[in-house]
């Protein structure tokens, strides 16, 4: 069942979060610093609390079992001023079915633009690198994504 996310779901979300980064499929690159991340989650969380359109947190559950979630917010593009529905996250417990969870969610997502009449989304991915195919792909075929791609690089001594 897919809803949004509340205020009790919260060590679910994190706890789901630090498995999915004990499988080795982490944000490469970058250090880990779950403070940071919990801060940035609950300000989601709190803005989607206060009807807030532009954040929205949802979970994928069976049961009472969280089976992925998915964190997005919004921008303003710095080319044209177009509101962009942002992915931040989304994260899937790699013990079910990746794909079936990552559409339930996607599909919320896309219900939740259209309601609110947005018309942009993005959905980056710092994964490995053959991670982020497999997962922009598939952003392709189902939802006629267009791929970029994007560098990250540390500065060295």
């Amino acid at each position: 069942m897919i809803r949004l996310l509340n205020n009790n779901d919260t060590v679910k979300v994190i706890q789901l979060m630090d498995k999915y980064i004990s499988t080795g499929q982490n944000h490469i690159g970058l250090q880990r610093n779950e403070a940071a991340w919990i801060q940035f989650y609950l300000n989601i969380l709190s803005e989607q609390n206060k009807n807030n359109p532009h954040n929205y947190a949802v979970g994928d559950f069976e049961k009472d079992n969280l089976r992925g979630f998915l964190l997005a917010s919004t921008y303003s593009s710095h080319y044209n001023n177009d509101v962009i529905m942002d992915v931040k996250d989304c994260i899937v417990d790699f013990e079910y079915n990746t794909t079936y969870t990552t559409i339930r969610l996607f599909n919320s997502l896309m219900e939740h633009i259209k309601k609110y009449k947005g018309v942009r989304w993005r959905a980056d991915s710092i994964r490995a690198e053959e991670h982020t195919k497999q997962y922009a792909k598939l952003l392709k075929l189902k939802y006629n994504a267009e791929i970029y791609f994007s560098a990250h690089g540390t500065i060295g001594e």
